[in-house]
């Protein structure tokens, strides 16, 4: 069966006016998410210098979260692949966007927690609508640049793939799972800004939305995946392992919340 390939990619040294394609593409998502964040912090009456300066703080914690789990992933691909765990296997990693997603949550939450900020908690529902927008754009990096790439696959669709410097035939036929996921991603964005102009915003629970939707489209997307440095352990990557314990984390969330308010409502018919 002859294959359909609309596109080609040639992921050696590509470039956008000199930048390197994920960190283009990363540095678009920054400056569009960023002016969004603005214009939501504004919409809602929170103080704009002091939001910001939080968010700041913490992509610095996003960037440590993400090397941190990149460091994690190297220790769950040895024992994946029965090898010695190593500094260089520890080291020789990337960065793990979940591990970005937590260090910029904690550190987030942390900001709003001291005693010289006057944001509430709810603005952490801000955040959560403008990570999968970010996200979306990064992920056409890592398109355009060649990683986190789909396993492989001949069919429509198909992305054919230029890979070697040595040898420019080497090409490889792989599912665009970095465009589907960046189209997911879209979709999550414009349901979670949807709930955030609705006049009862702070009820919707829009970061336990955001987590729930994410770890489950991504534990199904990673099934998609082909490159096997993220960690395989049993058939399991490393990030489908991370989706299950969000999951668990918000039905035990959930479970704790509802025995709270069961508990509330007969104190008050005991009343």
């Amino acid at each position: 069966m002859e294959v359909i390939s609309l596109l080609t990619v040639n992921t050696i040294g590509f470039c956008v006016l000199g930048i390197p394609a994920y960190f283009f593409c990363a540095i678009i998502g920054f400056v569009l998410t960023t002016c969004v964040y603005m214009t939501l912090i504004l919409s809602k009456n929170y103080d704009i210098t002091q939001s910001v300066k939080i968010l700041f703080i913490s992509i610095c914690g996003m960037a440590i979260g993400a090397k941190l789990f990149g460091f994690m992933t190297g220790i769950y691909r040895s024992i994946g692949m029965n090898q010695n765990i190593t500094l260089k296997s520890i080291f020789d990693t990337g960065i793990v966007f979940y591990g970005g997603l937590c260090g910029l949550l904690v550190t987030y939450t942390i900001c709003l927690k001291s005693k010289y900020c006057n944001l509430d908690m709810q603005a952490l529902n801000i955040l959560a609508v403008c990570v999968p927008l970010f996200h979306s754009i990064a992920r056409m990096g890592c398109f355009l640049s060649g990683c986190c790439y789909g396993r492989i696959y001949k069919g429509i669709m198909a992305v054919r793939y230029i890979t070697t410097i040595e040898n420019s035939r080497d090409v490889n036929l792989r599912f665009p799972v970095q465009i589907v996921e960046a189209a997911v991603e879209v979709l999550i964005f414009i349901y979670l800004l949807t709930l955030l102009k609705n006049n009862e915003w702070k009820n919707k629970k829009i970061l336990f939305r955001y987590l729930a939707l994410y770890s489950l489209a991504r534990f199904f997307l990673e099934f998609l995946r082909g490159d096997f440095r993220r960690g395989i352990i049993c058939g399991v990557s490393f990030s489908q392992s991370i989706s299950v314990l969000i999951w668990v984390a918000l039905i035990i969330k959930l479970l704790l919340e509802k025995k709270r308010f069961q508990r509330k409502k007969k104190e008050d018919c005991n009343d």
